[in-house]
């Protein structure tokens, strides 16, 4: 009965996100628009790709840092503009442990695509908090608050038809994430992981690929292989359609999967440190490819569950596995439990 189930979720989120891409059209001259976005970037590093100004960099993450005993949530606006201006600020919302962001550890949770609702995600940022861990939950651009009210569904944009608009709400994500932790990084934060589902854990992958500056990695049915998503998954129906259509073929994008693919990259982490929990049935990031991606990571810690790519059960799992997998790092710390006594 679970099996049918999770069959019958994953058929109809990816039939509605199918449907939530018809609307993206692409312009007539679409090819030559992608050829040239690719070469102007093809000599660079993903240092290169992924790095905001410098001056922006010190002066944002200064005020991050400056900022994080005083607000419940940092609002400040993307190095990567868009269209949108709902969706030009990130945004994090913290949970502080007792001891502070300068004396305990932080987690960074980073919703996946179409999410629509943190509550469950604030109930295990509760969970840390008593492990003794801060907490900071990232809203992912065209989500909750970075999208218009009326537009309920706009969270599809992130992934759509048009590979250079994804790309660079890509760029904007990770850049986002990189900016809040070196704030994190300058406020104290003596240890810094991250948690991501789906496209979630695509951005934390990916940063990781590129700065040091994550010390855990729990990935949950990551997006880590795009070549499969767009030119294989069901999810990527609608999208090669409207691409065949415009004559560009994986010959066409595979250039830039070096820049966009955390499998052709390796995070800057030991892989004793990643933990992946995906689904048996997952026909978006299906287990075969978790399993080439453990090896070339030398992860320890890939645990295959039979379920498919939309189920929460999942996340329960995974913070349950990092608990069995990292034990010390999620008991009580010392100077928590110091704290409690004095």
């Amino acid at each position: 009965m679970r099996t049918l189930f999770s069959h019958l979720s994953d058929a109809l989120s990816i039939f509605l996100f199918n449907c939530l891409q018809k609307p993206h059209s692409l312009p007539n001259d679409f090819s030559i628009q992608l050829e040239q976005y690719i070469k102007s970037w093809e000599k660079s590093s993903l240092e290169d790709y992924y790095s905001p100004d410098p001056g922006y960099e010190k002066k944002i993450s200064a005020y991050i840092a400056s900022s994080l005993n005083c607000y419940n949530q940092i609002v400040f606006p993307s190095f990567i503009r868009g269209p949108d201006r709902y969706s030009n600020y990130a945004i994090f919302d913290l949970f502080p442990s007792k001891l502070g962001w300068d004396r305990s550890p932080t987690m960074i949770i980073v919703h996946g695509l179409l999410s629509l609702s943190l509550k469950g995600y604030v109930k295990w940022i509760k969970w840390l908090n008593q492990k003794g861990w801060n907490g900071a939950i990232m809203h992912l651009p065209y989500h909750f608050q970075r999208k218009a009210p009326f537009l309920t569904l706009s969270s599809s944009t992130c992934v759509q038809p048009n590979l250079l608009y994804t790309m660079e709400i890509l760029r904007q994500s990770v850049i986002d994430l990189y900016i809040f932790t070196k704030g994190l990084s300058l406020a104290g934060s003596p240890h810094i992981a991250a948690w991501g589902i789906s496209y979630g854990a695509w951005t934390i992958s990916q940063l990781s690929c590129i700065h040091e500056i994550l010390q855990k990695l729990i990935l949950v049915e990551p997006l880590l292989h795009l070549d499969h998503v767009i030119w294989h998954s069901p999810i990527g129906k609608e999208i090669r359609k409207k691409l065949t259509q415009q004559g560009i073929t994986p010959l066409n994008t595979s250039p830039h999967l070096r820049l966009a693919c955390p499998s052709l990259s390796k995070p800057k982490l030991e892989g004793n440190n990643i933990l992946i929990v995906g689904g048996l049935f997952d026909k978006i990031s299906p287990p075969w490819i978790l399993e080439k991606i453990k090896e070339k990571w030398e992860t320890k810690h890939l645990y295959l569950f039979p379920v498919g790519h939309l189920n929460y059960t999942l996340t329960s799992k995974s913070f349950k596995l990092a608990l069995k997998c990292w034990k010390d790092d999620f008991s009580l710390s010392p100077l928590l439990t110091r704290a409690k006594k004095s």
